[in-house]
């Protein structure tokens, strides 16, 4: 994989030389490139200079340094695209809250022009056939988070690419927001080929939780909540005898049983029965939100989740290596 770089100004100034990269997006949204001492530039490596991978999202802005003279190398680490987007708030000096309504391309503009982020950012202008219906946006929300979690709604992400300007022109950011793309129904990661899984199929969570809220003795305030084998938590219990595994949780601050049986739900989410699947795939580039699934076949154990983070690894020669992290990580 090779990258470009540009000076100041985003005007593209040749190829980034350098003796490793990394990136990471869905996460930290930063980057660190390793430049030796010779090749040092301060015109094409400074605060505010770009590196991208045209048609990637795999890029960002320089914005600190950190020589390591024993190394003989210079660091340069900074924010992603999307580490960027989540450096502003969608409603910066409000304390009220922002509702989405209507095509997610158009909303999406709305918001990159109101912030000031144009110079940089800018969104493709067709119809997504993705639409917001008054989604309320969290109380002190960054725009990224805000929108990622919008379109979480309705099974969207946003698509991030780096597009290189005209001959003396500047360079963009394209944001569009598209469909998440299920791969689970089609195919199936194992580990013929290129695919390595780790596949956890936990078995000893809590599915039992005895919440406790205020008050004393038989006047305490108590919710008991049950999960399911099919991963629904439920007042009534499923499961027996040895199968049964409890667990108290105290809650004093909860204000009612509505609350209590609330904030219990999501302790019980937290500590049930769980699957968890991690992958490393060499020729597949997978995007953040895409919905995989994989199969162990030794022990037949199967799963599916959403991609949420993504760790790319560039060496000096331009040798690839991308890693993958799923929802129910740790």
């Amino acid at each position: 994989m090779d990258f470009a770089v540009t000076d100041t100004n985003g005007l593209e100034q040749g190829f980034l030389n350098h003796c490793g990269v990394n990136i990471t997006v869905g996460s930290e949204n930063d980057f660190e490139i390793k430049i030796q001492n010779s090749l040092y530039n301060p015109k094409i490596h400074g605060k505010n200079c770009r590196f991208f991978c045209q048609d990637t999202e795999y890029g960002g802005i320089i914005r600190s340094l950190h020589p390591v003279t024993a190394d003989n190398i210079v660091k340069l680490t900074g924010p992603t695209w999307r580490g960027l987007l989540n450096q502003r708030a969608i409603s910066p000096g409000k304390n009220d809250y922002v509702y989405l309504n209507g095509e997610a391309n158009a909303v999406l503009d709305s918001c990159i022009k109101k912030l000031g982020l144009s110079e940089l950012f800018s969104v493709s202008g067709e119809d997504s056939g993705i639409a917001f219906n008054n989604y309320q946006v969290p109380l002190q929300s960054m725009l990224l988070d805000a929108f990622t979690e919008a379109l979480n709604t309705v099974q969207a992400r946003i698509a991030i690419q780096y597009k290189q300007g005209e001959a003396n022109d500047k360079g963009y950011v394209l944001l569009r927001c598209v469909l998440i793309t299920d791969h689970s129904e089609n195919i199936e990661l194992n580990e013929d080929g290129s695919v390595k899984l780790d596949i956890l199929d936990y078995r000893n969570g809590t599915n039992h939780l005895i919440c406790l809220g205020t008050g004393e003795l038989t006047a305490r305030k108590q919710v008991d909540l049950y999960a399911w084998p099919d991963g629904s938590i439920r007042k009534e219990p499923y499961y027996t005898g040895l199968d049964l595994i409890e667990e108290y949780y105290e809650n004093t601050s909860a204000d009612s049983l509505a609350d209590l049986e609330e904030e219990g739900r999501k302790k019980l989410a937290e500590i049930m029965d769980y699957k968890e699947l991690k992958i490393s795939v060499i020729d597949t580039d997978l995007e953040l939100g895409d919905i995989v699934g994989g199969r162990e076949r030794i022990t037949g154990i199967s799963m599916t989740a959403p991609v949420i983070r993504k760790d790319l690894t560039v060496d000096g020669n331009g040798w690839v290596t991308m890693e993958y992290k799923l929802k129910g990580e740790e």
